[in-house]
C-alpha cells in the first residue's frame, strides 16, 4: 500500500491522507507540486475538514513501513480567503 500524507511543515499536522495500491498518483501529485513552485503558482488543497488552504510545497519524505511506503508532502499552508463549496 502506498499513503500520501499532506503535511504542515511548521505544525507537522497530517492536513490530509490518501492510500492508494500504487504510487502512480502520489508521483503524479510531487511532480506537480513542484512545477507549481518553480512557475511561482498559487496551489490550493483540501484538508480533512474540507477546508480550502493555500499551500506552498516544501518538499517530500519517503518512509518504508514493513509493508506500506508513505510519503510525507510537505506544504506552507494558510486558509484560503476563498472557501470552495463542497456537496
Amino acid at each position: 500500500m502506498y499513503i500520501m500524507q499532506i503535511c504542515n511543515v511548521y505544525s507537522q499536522e497530517i492536513l490530509r491522507e490518501a492510500a492508494y495500491d500504487k504510487p502512480d498518483f502520489i508521483l503524479e501529485m510531487i511532480e506537480s507540486a513542484e512545477k507549481n513552485v518553480k512557475d511561482k503558482l498559487d496551489a490550493f488543497i483540501l484538508d480533512k475538514d474540507m477546508r480550502t488552504l493555500k499551500a506552498e510545497y516544501v518538499n517530500c519524505k519517503k518512509i518504508q513501513d514493513e509493508d506500506d511506503t508513505i510519503y510525507k508532502l510537505f506544504f506552507k499552508t494558510r486558509l484560503s480567503e476563498i472557501q470552495a463549496k463542497i456537496r
